[in-house]
Parts: structure tokens; sequence; C-alpha cells
């Protein structure tokens, strides 16, 4: 049973913490307004990013693993598929260190965003790129 399942857990994982990453964005966006909402928002964007953050460099982990013990007809980390999942967390890792910034350096509040932004397009290509290794 385990043995049927296990190629799917690394790409369901996947699939949760892209869209839990495009949650936490939409709050981030929102928190860009100026209303109460936007309060609420930006707490909860500070609150998920973290847990966003873990689960990126689990699930790229996870892949890895996943490629060494289910599939060792594929060379680790020889695919385009971890390259763009390396860039996804090398993203990530960036907003989360220049996160810190945010709150009283505009730099950070325009780069953050982007960095954001552009993880969370690597992660639409990646679920591309990630469909045909599925067995």
């Amino acid at each position: 049973m385990l043995r049927s399942v296990a190629p799917y857990l690394h790409p369901v994982a996947g699939l949760a913490t892209i869209a839990l990453a495009a949650y936490a964005a939409s709050l981030g966006l929102g928190s860009r307004r100026a209303s109460r909402r936007a309060v609420i928002a930006r707490a909860r964007h500070r609150a998920l990013g973290p847990w966003v953050y873990a689960l990126v460099l689990a699930n790229w982990a996870g892949g890895l693993a996943s490629v060494w013990a289910v599939r060792p007809g594929i060379a680790p980390a020889a695919s385009g598929h971890f390259a763009v999942g390396t860039g996804i967390a090398a993203l990530f890792t960036a907003a989360a260190l220049l996160s810190r910034r945010v709150p009283f350096d505009p730099r950070a509040r325009a780069i953050h965003p982007l960095l954001g932004a552009a993880a969370l397009v690597l992660g639409g290509v990646q679920v591309f790129l990630g469909l045909q290794l599925l067995p």
C-alpha cells in the first residue's frame, strides 16, 4: 500500500505548499491597503510566513529523498524540476531574510513581494516539470 502511494506524497505536499503560499501572498497583498482589514491580513501573513517557509524547505528535502527512495532510476539533483525547486527555496529564503527589514525599510517593502511573486510563478512552472516525473 505505502509503496503504491509513496510516489505521490511529494507532489501532493508540493501542491498543498504552493496553495498555502498563494494564500499567504493574498494576505500580503491585502495588507498593503489602508484599512483595519489590512492590519489583520498583515498579522496573518506574518504568522503564516514561517510555516510556508518551513514547508517549502521540507518539500525540497522530501523531493530529493523521494528520488533516492522511490525513483532510483532518476539521478538526484539532475533535473530541471530540482533546479527550479532549489530556486524556489532560494527565493523564499531571501524573502524570509528580507522580511525582518520590512517594517522599517522601504526597499525591503518593495523587494519582498517581488521575491514572493517570483517564487509563486516558479511554483506554477514546478508543477508542470514535476508532472513529467510522475510514474
